[in-house]
């Protein structure tokens, strides 16, 4: 009788301390305010590497990195994973100058645009340490996101937007209609965290945007006839639909339908950014950071389920 009364108790205990923890657990769920800031980088269809125009880190133009910023909120929801939400704004930009490849020097185009975005990720922490601050803090993460952006290039002094100008025969050629100067894209990255203070954290992490959209620089397909487009969508169109170098043009190089861009690879851009996390509301600021210690059984601690 005694020894069930023992374990009647035992079992309240452990359910009291479910439940207590369980309280505890939401009213201490780690809640973190995000405030990014880093570089951008575009992969498209200006620029880039000597080869054919892709879409991957072999494409990158050093001098065409810009700058990214980020306010967002992150919400821890077990020891390794976490959800967070961002909103950024950046800016993007390529130039044919850049490349060696001779064929896209010629073609001489070259853009910039703000791009304004969300995105929703879930974030996974791997690895484990020895010690409650120890390393590695490694996490990935993957998501969707949306973002706007607006391509243009200077001409005579002057800024000019590219999607009113429809310089790939946008508003006048049949099943051809303007592009959307918006697009979803699947966030992804790794990141590293470093060890916590009173009231917060860094992390630093690449960040890639897979969108679904290849006309951030407002190139994709062919060159068009130039008397339709004069016709259709004016001078200014014709002048930034082929601004081609003149001296050693190859022949045919920018006549109607000669490959003014790669329709097979959709536009990315990718960020490298250091990233503040302030704990908001949370006295255990080691929360989500590697530990290497384990709870041991003893003579009152709860069943094994």
């Amino acid at each position: 009788m005694k020894q069930q009364m023992k374990d009647k108790m035992k079992v309240l205990r452990c359910a009291m301390a479910f439940v207590i923890a369980g309280v505890v657990t939401r009213v201490n769920a780690q809640t973190e305010l995000l405030i990014t800031g880093g570089s951008s980088t575009y992969l498209g269809d200006l620029g880039g590497k000597p080869g054919f125009g892709s879409n991957d880190f072999s494409d990158i133009d050093y001098e065409s990195t810009r700058y990214m910023v980020g306010l967002g909120m992150r919400q821890n929801i077990g020891s390794r994973i976490a959800v967070r939400g961002t909103v950024y704004y950046t800016r993007l930009a390529a130039d044919d100058k850049y490349t060696s490849n001779v064929e896209r020097k010629m073609r001489n185009l070259n853009f910039f645009t703000p791009v304004v975005g969300g995105d929703a990720v879930l974030e996974w922490k791997f690895g484990n340490g020895g010690s409650r601050f120890s390393t590695p803090n490694w996490y990935v993460f993957a998501g969707i996101g949306y973002f706007k952006f607006d391509p243009k290039t200077n001409y005579n002094g002057s800024k000019v937007r590219l999607q009113p100008l429809g310089t790939e025969g946008q508003y006048f050629m049949p099943g051809k209609s303007a592009y959307k100067l918006g697009s979803f894209a699947v966030p992804f990255g790794i990141g590293y965290k470093f060890k916590p203070t009173k009231f917060g954290y860094l992390s630093v992490q690449i960040d890639g945007r897979k969108t679904f959209t290849d006309y951030i620089d407002d190139v994709s397909t062919q060159y068009v006839d130039k008397t339709q487009l004069l016709a259709s969508n004016g001078p200014v169109a014709v002048a930034l639909s082929d601004r081609s170098n003149p001296d050693g043009r190859i022949i045919g190089f920018s006549d109607p339908g000669a490959i003014r861009g790669n329709p097979n690879h959709n536009d990315n851009f990718f960020f490298m950014s250091v990233q503040y996390n302030i704990i908001l509301g949370n006295t255990d600021h080691s929360a989500g950071f590697s530990r290497g210690s384990r709870g041991k059984k003893g003579k009152n601690s709860c069943y094994s389920f």
